[in-house]
């Protein structure tokens, strides 16, 4: 029997987990390319919020990391 609450919940994580990830690289990409300097540290910021929600994606998938 498939439990429907629990497929709900992975694929509502997934898309939202997918969409943040987009929109802080999207983000990066946009305020280290402008020549305001005050955006740089933010773009940067923003690649390394990243890189942390992937490696935690990393983390919940792979079991021997987490025992």
């Amino acid at each position: 029997m498939i439990d429907w609450l629990a497929f709900l919940s992975v694929l509502v994580a997934s898309i939202v987990g997918a969409c943040g990830v987009v929109f802080l690289f999207s983000i990066g990409l946009r305020f280290v390319g402008s020549d305001v300097r005050w955006r740089r540290p933010f773009g940067v910021l923003a690649f390394v919020l990243c890189g942390l929600l992937i490696v935690y994606g990393l983390y919940l998938i792979i079991p021997a990391l987490h025992r």
